[in-house]
């Protein structure tokens, strides 16, 4: 048949709408869809406590049909019991088997499962689940339960709270097994927000990046006994170091057991790049104390005490400046004028949870209207819209608000505000606690000034002023904009229209979660140590 297709083809003779029978199966092929289930899973010996399975149907957000799930339990005997877990009615179990049925694009089933009496340390059994959806294919998942295994147990560290900027501190991190089984290599995460630096870097250590944090995952070597505590070796330093920009911040660091070799190889295909070009050889290593005590991760029975937090609030400022802005034309003249705020720095801030870092509020000035706005932006008053920034502003970073107005009356010097600053507990904007310089939180946003505005004070860093001018967004066709520089006197004027400058307030920008960024490199790579404690074990 290809053949024939091929030569009549060549010959141009292949009739339209004519399909191999290849493109004919790449039409007809059904959609894939993943299961996903925990790879491994550690059960405490003698616990009655059931641990919570969950299995769920990945890709299927457009999946509208029945799914079956098919639970093989063939292969637990000696090991674990499962079942679903309390309250479901999507299962029947049939011995060696729990058939389940859901239906929908968020199809999935929630297990149970616990040692069965008797089990030893060490024994280990695999749960296969298998699917089939209608009008799909379903990819199967396993899971390996086992019956003990490590309990790592990361230690408080006694971090000074309250760093200046560019200063330094030791990370002594301490760490113990309280399982019943070794770790066969553990997995050291570090986490900093956007103001933290790592100053060192590490062969055995993966970093990512983002716009917010930094997250450093470092693999040791190693048996790791249980009842036994390990500490950071001398050979193997460091530091958290706050930032020129540090202001709140937040330090994560935990620790895991490793994954198995074939976990590890799959992580490694999609996972962050490595040490980098700097390395020179040297491991992150552990060295052992002799006493008892107490991303991708190997089965660990209690992950709640694997990880700590520590808050910090570092004693530096950020200076936030609304920039002027002014418009021309006659009545019935629209135009396009970006409402312009920045964090003149040096240090970067975040909202408390999912508030704004940064509100800036816009005091239309007398015979402007506002035709559209950002949806970041709502009207607080006819003449008053508020418009809220990210939950982050990084320093020296701007806020930009794209507005079109139409100017209804051409009143000249028709005198506006443009004010920033955080959100206050009544929901008026005020004073970030941090900040500065109060005089440029507000600037005038003018409209048809018969007078040249001038370029206005911009503090430096140190309080002192500079002179500086900002521009806004170009007039388009048809339109008249312009974005200029005004004075200091202008935004006092102004101040009858905003509801005055803003207000000093004591309160503080609220934490940020911890993900990944701002990672400076410094000095050799990395040769992470632990060493066995003599003595004792750790202690929280």
């Amino acid at each position: 048949m290809r053949q024939r297709i091929s030569l009549l083809a060549a010959c141009g003779l292949v009739a339209v709408g004519l399909t191999t029978p290849t493109a004919m199966a790449a039409e007809s092929a059904d959609p894939v869809l993943r299961l996903n289930g925990p790879a491994a899973l550690a059960l405490r010996q003698g616990s009655p406590q059931p641990v919570a399975l969950h299995y769920g149907l990945l890709d299927a957000d457009t999946f509208g049909g029945e799914s079956v799930l098919t639970v093989d339990l063939t292969k637990l005997a000696g090991v674990a019991s499962v079942k679903e877990a309390a309250g479901g009615k999507k299962c029947e179990d049939k011995g060696t088997t729990l058939v389940c049925k859901d239906k929908g694009p968020h199809s999935g089933v929630d297990l149970e499962a616990v040692a069965v009496k008797d089990a030893k340390d060490g024994v280990f059994g695999v749960l296969t689940v298998t699917g089939t959806a209608a009008g799909a294919t379903v990819t199967p998942a396993s899971t390996t339960l086992s019956v003990g295994g490590p309990d790592l147990v990361m230690r408080k560290l006694d971090l000074k709270k309250d760093p200046k900027p560019g200063e330094s501190q030791a990370l002594p991190l301490a760490f113990s097994n309280e399982g019943t089984l070794p770790a066969k290599g553990v997995v050291l995460e570090l986490e900093a927000t956007h103001g933290m630096e790592f100053p060192e870097r590490y062969d055995n250590c993966t970093y990512r990046t983002t716009r917010t944090s930094t997250t450093a995952v470092c693999t040791v070597e190693g048996d790791f006994e249980a009842k036994a505590a390990y500490e950071l070796a001398g050979d193997s330093p460091l530091h958290l170091k706050a930032g020129a920009n540090a202001l709140t911040e937040r330090f994560g660091y935990g620790i895991y057991p490793a994954p198995t070799p074939q976990q590890a190889t799959d992580a490694n295909a999609k996972g962050p790049v490595a040490g980098g070009a700097t390395a020179s050889g040297r491991k992150l290593v552990a060295r052992k104390k002799a006493a008892p005590a107490a991303s991708l991760h190997g089965p660990d029975l209690n992950l709640a005490d694997n990880k700590r937090v520590f808050e910090l609030s570092v004693p530096n400022k950020a200076d936030f400046a609304a920039e002027p802005l002014t418009v021309k034309g006659a009545a019935g003249t629209t135009v396009k004028a970006v409402v312009t705020a920045r964090n003149n720095g040096p240090a970067w801030v975040t909202g408390t949870g999912n508030d704004p870092a940064a509100v800036v509020d816009v005091a239309l000035p007398e015979g402007v209207k506002v035709l559209t706005a950002p949806a970041a932006c709502r009207a607080v008053q006819p003449a008053q819209y508020r418009c809220a920034g990210g939950t982050s502003v990084l320093e020296n970073e701007k806020l930009e608000f794209p507005f079109e107005l139409k100017i209804e009356k051409a009143v000249k010097d028709a005198k506006g505000a443009i004010t920033v600053g955080r959100l206050g507990a009544k929901g008026e904007p005020e004073r970030h606690a941090f900040d500065p310089v109060l005089a440029n939180n507000q600037a005038p946003f003018t409209a048809n000034p018969t007078v040249t505005p001038t370029k206005s004070p911009s503090p430096s860093p140190s309080g002192s002023a500079s002179p500086s001018a900002s521009t806004s967004a170009s007039p388009t066709a048809g339109s008249s904009t312009g974005s200029t520089t005004g004075t200091g006197n202008n935004a006092s004027a102004a101040a009858g229209r905003s509801g005055g400058p803003l207000a000093s307030t004591g309160s503080t920008a609220g934490l940020v979660g911890v993900a990944g960024a701002g990672l400076l490199a410094v000095g050799a790579a990395l040769y992470l140590s632990f060493r066995r404690r003599a003595g004792g074990g750790a202690h929280a």
